[in-house]
């Protein structure tokens, strides 16, 4: 049976990594664990070659909800200098009830700095919560799907966030934000929404207040999931969840004042099915996919002065360890490194009604793809994993 694989019940709320050079003696993984009798984030230390050892797991005081999008993005990382933090949003907060709340992670102590709920209409319990911050480090957004709300926050010291305002935002068809990203140079917030449409705000700097540039369709007509976005803030990358389970990625310029340009799509990228998550590695020089459906992970060249993705050299994984048997479903993809090509990569691993796990892949240029000897790491705390992030992390 075909499966377009936009959403399914077990995706979930993003986690968004804010961290600094100034922290970065210790190399971490954290996840949004998505539990929803009791949300948690689990944190591993990274070793040789990528293994990870689980360190601690953190409740965040919230409830997950084991489902939503795919493509929401699940890490955004900041390059912020006062903070080392790590937010995780739940889609429910206390007593399993709106509102729905942002979890802080003190990655310097690696405890809970606080919960910090959403404004009274805020909900994440259709399709989760998406997470994205500005690299100056002072605002986080988060988007809230049963609502259809984006809340802007303050981040304050010690990772303590303050409520700023709310905008009601969805797609051209009525549909939730599913992908989200802030532009590198801070300007605007990139969305994808689960309808086939897509749009650009532009950000207040000083106030965190979002006014929307416009929306748009995308060429192909499919349901553009998780984005990504160069380091210029020229282009912006997106998974799609295509019907048929072809592996699309679309690329659209991003102008100087915030707005989009027609989507260009890159249908047929190596031998895996579906592509709702995709990250650039730290040179830019590839795009990496999560093949969502069958267990893969697939890598294509990537020209960022051109916005190009080279289908005939994109180059796919063996189907990863256990699938269908101990996970059934791969969630997005980062990358560990931080410079080239930023292996290893990892990816979460979505168990359903067993323990999830967290994929390994090692990276060779031009385009070789190897699942390491360490992986998975096991994530005991999780059945719904989909959502990993890395500290400190990549620098766009």
């Amino acid at each position: 049976m075909k499966r377009s694989l936009k959403l399914f019940f077990s995706v979930a709320p993003l986690v968004a990594l804010f961290t600094a050079t100034l922290f970065a003696q210790t190399k971490y993984v954290i996840t949004n664990n998505d539990n929803p009798s009791a949300n948690s984030a689990s944190i591993y230390s990274v070793g040789s070659a990528g293994a990870l050892t689980l360190v601690t797991t953190i409740p965040t005081g919230g409830y997950g909800l084991g489902g939503g999008y795919l493509g929401t993005a699940r890490v955004n990382v900041l390059r912020s200098k006062a903070n080392n933090c790590a937010y995780v949003g739940d889609a429910l907060g206390k007593n399993n009830s709106r509102p729905g709340d942002v979890a802080a992670i003190d990655m310097s102590t690696l405890t809970l700095a606080g919960t910090f709920p959403g404004f009274p209409l805020d909900s994440g319990n259709l399709l989760g919560i998406g997470l994205a911050e500005n690299p100056s480090g002072t605002l986080l957004f988060a988007a809230f799907t049963g609502s259809s709300t984006i809340t802007s926050y303050k981040q304050l010291a010690g990772c303590k966030l303050k409520r700023l305002s709310e905008i009601i935002t969805v797609g051209g068809w009525k549909g939730p934000v599913d992908g989200m990203k802030v532009t590198p140079n801070g300007d605007f917030l990139i969305l994808s929404y689960g309808d086939s449409t897509i749009g650009s705000y532009k950000i207040d700097a000083t106030t965190g207040a979002l006014t929307l540039i416009n929306r748009y369709f995308v060429a192909d007509g499919q349901a553009a999931g998780g984005l990504d976005i160069t380091s210029d803030s020229k282009w912006v990358l997106l998974g799609d969840a295509d019907a048929n389970n072809i592996p699309v990625v679309e690329v659209a310029p991003i102008h100087s004042d915030g707005s989009l340009g027609q989507t260009k799509d890159y249908a047929g990228l190596g031998t895996g099915m579906n592509s709702n998550n995709v990250w650039l590695s730290p040179d830019e020089s590839l795009v990496y996919i999560s093949n969502n459906s069958s267990g893969q992970i697939t890598a294509a060249p990537f020209d960022k002065a051109t916005g190009v993705i080279n289908i005939a050299k994109s180059c796919t994984s063996a189907v990863l360890k256990n699938f269908n048997s101990t996970w059934v479903y791969l969630g997005g993809v980062v990358s560990s490194g931080t410079a080239g090509t930023g292996s290893p990569l990892y990816a979460g691993e979505y168990g359903g009604k067993q323990a999830s796990g967290i994929a390994i892949v090692d990276v060779k240029t031009p385009c070789t793809l190897t699942e390491t000897s360490a992986s998975p790491a096991l994530d005991s705390a999780s059945d719904y994993l989909l959502s990993v992030g890395v500290d400190p992390p990549r620098s766009f």
